[in-house]
């Protein structure tokens, strides 16, 4: 993910929890928060209950991936955090997507739903 695309600073993680709407499901936590920018923000926490680094890594990996395939459709100008409990290193990449899509819609954060793929006629 690019790094206009990535929260960074403490600061930024704390005024998004404090202030920010947060919800809440099995395997994560979305917050977030308006911010003055022309594109959206995103930031990880995965900590030491969710397993070695090893484990931890593989996790922020799919998560920004999951995020930067999804970006063109969550509404711009906001800052999210994403916080991970320790379930989430169970979890396979298309489990992990389904959650985060349903905190995302949950948030009312999806300008648009993804296009479905058809097959086309050769």
């Amino acid at each position: 993910m690019k790094r206009r695309y990535r929260l960074r600073d403490a600061a930024a993680f704390r005024r998004v929890r404090k202030a920010g709407r947060c919800r809440r499901g099995k395997h994560l936590v979305l917050c977030c928060l308006d911010n003055d920018l022309p594109h959206s923000r995103f930031g990880f926490v995965v900590s030491k209950r969710v397993g070695n680094a090893v484990t931890r890594n593989r996790v922020k990996r799919r998560l920004r991936a999951i995020f930067y395939a999804h970006r063109p459709q969550i509404k711009s100008g906001f800052d999210v955090v994403v916080i991970c409990r320790p379930q989430t290193a169970a979890l396979a990449y298309r489990e992990l997507e389904a959650a985060s899509l349903q905190l995302v819609r949950r948030l009312s954060l999806l300008s648009r739903p993804r296009p479905v793929e058809s097959a086309t006629e050769a």
